[in-house]
């Protein structure tokens, strides 16, 4: 690279700044939800010597049916007082969730309660963050801001799991509930979304927004025009049954779903969740509070790898390598445990295993499986669509997500580890096929070009004839 490519580079960087600190303190709301996923994995073990195992089961798998519940209010909120608005009121809701459970002690109703309130936050979070993230980003860097969600989140569950080491409930609890309270004050200081302007005729404060996004000497006015058209085309949309039931609209949702479902089906929430127990079964020496620790910190790298390659190598490629290895680290897994039931002792030899499994399992969900979904579902609808697209996507995804928690210490319990593991290595290898075939590569695009892709423009554009 050249003296002049650098300093080219430079000037970007630094005028793109504010692009990337709007969405890192709207991805804030990533590092909250990343404190009540991995709030699980130490407390789960702790409670254990104070509550019977349904309440344990109860307490952990009852966050994502909050967060599938959170989803659902996304729509009636988003476009009547805006996306940064929407989270700001999330803030106090947050808090009192995270002090409900410092308060728990032993009753349960509480510690339920306080799962459910805090789930819900994040449940929203994972569908405005990432909305607002592809908003005010330029498309070259729209898959970087994007994976900053993901990137604050697992940040969250590693900062959760080094509060464990706290050893009490109460203390993780308590350092969960200041994530909220610094989400909401780095928020408070960024604009409003510029198409969110637009959609409310507010065009001095769009130009306003975008100036700040852009920089005072940039020419706003093409990027301005693209959003003006986009909101005319949205007015045409009418958002009820029948928008969702035409072929492209059903297309879009399809990819977005099946994207949902590989996520989760891969097993992640039960890794998340279940961390301590899982690596205690292993019989691994190492003190499970570390393993934590340490595979919490190789999700903090792989996200930052994910943020830095998403945007050169694009999302379907990052996708299709994260779930290809995801399923040979299962597999790996699975056959760990057989081995640990048929041949102990040749276990006890590849007790390395478990830990660099997990570990890079981790590292590529990290990098393709857990921020991409996300940050493509902030890409791919239409305006008028987003809200109850993107918040009926998420809702499925939470809906996964408790099912896998829910039922996976039973089905642990009764089939044995090694059969789980096989099960969630089948389902990446089927969701690769799923990737290949069907998802569209948004890198470089426009959200014109996103929905002419997707056949949503051509279908808009009759609509107006």
């Amino acid at each position: 690279m050249t003296e002049n490519e650098r300093r080219t580079d430079t000037i970007l960087l630094r005028r793109r700044i504010p692009q990337y600190v709007a969405a890192a303190a709207a991805c804030m709301g990533g590092f909250s939800l990343g404190c009540g996923l991995g709030w699980s994995a130490p407390s789960v073990e702790i409670l254990r010597t104070q509550l019977d195992d349904f309440a344990i089961n109860l307490i952990a798998s009852v966050f994502p049916i909050g967060a599938a519940l959170g989803t659902l209010t996304v729509p009636l909120l988003f476009d009547r007082i805006g996306r940064k608005w929407t989270m700001m009121a999330m803030v106090p809701v947050f808090v009192g969730g995270w002090i409900l459970l410092i308060c728990a002690g032993t009753m349960v109703p509480f510690y339920v309660m306080g799962r459910l309130v805090t789930g819900a936050c994040g449940g929203m979070c994972c569908v405005l963050a990432p909305m607002y993230s592809a908003e005010i980003s330029e498309k070259q860097i729209r898959g970087t801001t994007g994976v900053f969600f993901q990137l604050l989140l697992v940040i969250g569950v590693l900062y959760v799991y080094c509060s464990g080491f706290t050893r009490s409930v109460v203390g993780i609890s308590i350092f969960c509930c200041i994530a909220p309270i610094v989400f909401g004050v780095t928020l408070a200081f960024m604009p409003e979304s510029p198409l969110y302007y637009l959609i409310k005729n507010k065009e001095e404060d769009a130009e306003k927004s975008m100036r700040f996004f852009r920089g005072p000497d940039f020419d706003i006015v093409p990027e301005m025009n693209a959003f003006k058209e986009q909101v005319e085309r949205s007015k045409l949309e009418r958002p009820g049954i029948s928008a969702f039931m035409r072929k492209p609209v059903l297309k879009t949702l399809g990819v977005a779903y099946g994207l949902m479902f590989a996520q989760q089906l891969s097993g992640i929430n039960a890794i998340i969740f279940y961390g301590f127990t899982i690596l205690e079964a292993t019989g691994v020496g190492l003190e499970s509070q570390v393993e934590l620790v340490i595979f919490g910190s190789v999700q903090v790298v792989a996200c930052v790898a994910a943020t830095l390659l998403i945007d050169k190598l694009g999302r379907k490629l990052l996708m299709a390598i994260s779930l290809a290895t995801m399923c040979v680290c299962l597999a790996a897994l699975a056959g760990f445990f057989i081995l640990k039931n048929y041949q102990p002792e040749l276990a006890d030899r590849m007790h390395w295993l478990p830990l660099t499994s997990v570990c890079v399992y981790i590292l590529v969900f990290c990098l393709g499986a857990g921020p991409i979904p996300w940050a493509y579902m902030g890409e791919i609808f239409p305006t008028r669509l987003k809200g109850a697209a993107s918040s009926s996507a998420a809702f499925f995804n939470w809906l996964l997500a408790f099912t896998v928690t829910m039922v996976f210490p039973s089905a642990a319990e009764v089939l044995d580890y090694s059969v789980v593991f096989a099960f969630f290595a089948l389902m990446c290898a089927l969701s690769l096929l799923f990737v290949i075939f069907f998802m569209v590569e948004t890198k470089d695009k426009t959200f014109a070009e996103i929905e002419q892709a997707y056949g949503t423009l051509a279908q808009n554009q009759e609509s107006n004839v």
